[in-house]
């Protein structure tokens, strides 16, 4: 005998979810062959020649780089898809296998320019934050990373809120989102700016944030432009060093993509603002990060796809050498990273995904181990990757 799932239950283990239900008059129960069921499961290796990268042991080689998801879409009324997804990830420091709500949603569409989401909903950042999980949507192990930074993946991943999308004529299509980010003192972006400004989070909070999509598949077939962004409020934390309040977080990202036949091109350039200071007086930060990458691949047969990318970020597109750092006695060299990658992707059947993915990387942005006397500016990063997905 079939069983009964109420999604409802489902998705209540979401806090702030219920914001969406406005949406449903009843529970519906309904059979199970009405909800999709997907995952993924994958299992890395990361290995530097130098330095641990991304609070990761890289310089030893090490396994301690997966995930694993599940999520569940159903459509219980016309035009209403209610979805989430439940994630588990190990990235050095960051994540330790901790099974969290990745996104959690209601979905109603009113009209094809018109859509309504409540809940936990994947943000619109670049060409590719909604669907970083899709291993098969990409050729390389990690996206371009100055622009996705994967450290920081729960920052960029999701937005609390509620939000409008749809699409118009002439092959536009938008999306806005309002609410707040989920934060917490163990996030990668948390401990990546303690690493650079040197202090510890007790607590943080933050204010609301606004993200927006615009889109347009222009006539040339293939060609897709992109404007995203978001803009956040004041970020508050409590550190050993005093109250610190993130009072701009702005970031903006441009982005082309074009595909034709086997080939694919993409580029992007990501414009972030950030003013900081500590206790309402000392400016600790104020700055404009740069960064950008342009990224090709070509598919030569069902099975084989190679790419070759270059990513450049500057935590400071008027500090280029690294002034900063070096008057805390650091290396310049931290100030910006410079990254070659060639990927090669082997699609062992259809849902066994092989990655080998290479880095010629210039510069120590990010570089988590200790850059105490004369550290290499140069050195190479490799990472592999089995992923299993259904």
């Amino acid at each position: 005998m079939k069983k009964t799932i109420v999604l409802l239950f489902t998705l209540c283990v979401t806090p702030g979810l219920s914001e969406g239900f406005g949406l449903i008059p009843d529970a519906h129960a309904f059979d199970a062959d009405q909800i999709q069921i997907h995952g993924f499961i994958s299992q890395g290796y990361l290995i530097s020649s130098d330095h641990d990268f991304w609070f990761v042991a890289t310089e030893d080689g090490t396994f301690q780089f997966n995930e694993m998801g599940i999520n569940f879409i159903a459509e219980p009324l016309d035009n209403l898809r209610l979805g989430i997804q439940l994630l588990s990830r190990d990235m050095g420091a960051v994540g330790n296998n901790k099974v969290e709500a990745d996104w959690a949603y209601g979905d109603y569409r009113f009209r094809n320019w018109l859509g309504i989401r409540a809940g936990l909903m994947k943000r619109p950042f670049g060409l590719y934050n909604q669907i970083r999980d899709i291993d098969a949507a990409r050729t390389g192990v990690f996206l371009p990373m100055g622009v996705y930074p994967d450290i920081a993946r729960d920052f960029y991943l999701a937005t609390q809120g509620v939000g409008v999308y749809g699409i118009l004529p002439g092959g536009l299509s938008y999306e806005v989102q309002y609410g707040t980010v989920p934060l917490d003192t163990d996030d990668g972006i948390v401990k990546i700016i303690e690493n650079d400004l040197g202090f510890q989070t007790k607590n943080i909070d933050n204010d609301d944030v606004f993200a927006f999509m615009l889109r347009w598949n222009t006539p040339l077939s293939g060609l897709a432009l992109a404007f995203t962004g978001l803009s956040m409020g004041d970020v508050v934390a409590e550190t050993n060093a005093g109250r610190i309040n993130a009072t701009k977080f702005d970031v903006y990202v441009p982005s082309l993509e074009y595909e034709f036949g086997d080939f694919s091109f993409s580029a992007e350039y990501r414009y972030q603002n950030t003013e900081m200071n500590l206790n309402g007086q000392i400016m600790m930060m104020d700055e404009i990060l740069e960064a950008w990458h342009t990224t090709a691949a070509y598919r030569f047969t069902d099975w084989f796809e190679l790419g070759l990318g270059y990513s450049v970020v500057y935590d400071n597109k008027d500090d280029k050498d690294g002034e900063r750092f070096k008057q805390r006695g650091l290396p310049g060299a931290r100030a910006w990273r410079k990254d070659i990658a060639l990927s090669t992707r082997f699609d062992i059947n259809d849902y066994w995904i092989f990655k080998l993915e290479g880095h010629y990387i210039d510069g120590l942005r990010n570089v988590t181990s200790d850059l105490s006397g004369d550290p290499s500016e140069d050195w190479f990063l490799f990472a592999a990757k089995m992923t299993f997905s259904f």
